[in-house]
């Protein structure tokens, strides 16, 4: 695939916009599944696609940025350079369960990009669904990627905040992290199912909170 743009995002999170350069090939993929990329040198990693599924003829990811490896490489190619892509694979967010549901988005950091690929694709027909409410952490505001994104959903979700340390970036929000915000807002589970992206141990901490919440673990979703 070329790639098409890349957009700093913040100062460790990029977005690249990549495309086929096959006339007529799609990119078919469901929202929360993964791709391997591999660079140039051979390197190759697994990352989210960050764009909904009903964009054939493009695909975005979010890629956080090291100090070595290929994501260091990818968030420093050029515009026009060829990245090789898998197949997607993963299992995905089950849209079809989440028809007719309240859903509770909660992520953090670059686990927003499957997080982003499935409310885009929910938006779409957002008359399918019930209340949308989403949830994210990042350290600062300067943190948080597609600011201007999370300005139009806020017009169709419920969307809440949680900067875990903002130092000296002004923060009027609420303080923590997600797993702490989440008890705060005492939300209303009896038709809720719940979408998560996140670390290893945040996924942990969120799928106890929403149990003692009344969600059962048949609605929360992984996207892995």
């Amino acid at each position: 695939m070329e790639v098409l743009e890349r957009s700093q995002e913040t100062s460790s999170l990029v977005c690249l916009k990549l495309a086929p350069r096959l006339e007529g090939f799609s990119f078919d993929f469901q929202a929360g599944q993964c791709a391997r990329i591999r660079s140039s040198k051979g390197e190759e990693s697994i990352f989210a696609m960050a764009s909904e599924p009903e964009e054939k003829r493009r695909v975005e990811f979010l890629i956080k940025d090291h100090e070595t490896g290929i994501a260091h490489e990818l968030c420093r190619i050029q515009v026009g350079r060829e990245l090789k892509i898998s197949s997607p694979f993963g299992k995905g967010y089950p849209m079809e369960r989440l028809k007719g549901k309240d859903i509770l988005l909660i992520g953090m950091g670059s686990g927003l990009a499957p997080l982003r690929s499935l409310l885009k694709s929910i938006l779409r027909r957002d008359h399918q669904f019930g209340k949308i409410t989403f949830l994210y952490g990042a350290r600062t505001p300067r943190d948080i990627p597609f600011r201007n994104e999370f300005d139009v959903w806020a017009k169709k979700a419920d969307l809440h905040f949680a900067m875990s340390q903002p130092h000296d970036v002004p923060w009027h929000g609420f303080l923590g992290r997600v797993t702490h915000l989440l008890p705060e807002l005492h939300l209303q589970c009896a038709n809720t199912v719940s979408c998560i992206c996140g670390t290893r141990t945040m996924q942990e901490e969120v799928i106890n909170l929403l149990e003692r919440s009344g969600i059962s673990k048949e609605n929360m979703f992984l996207n892995h």
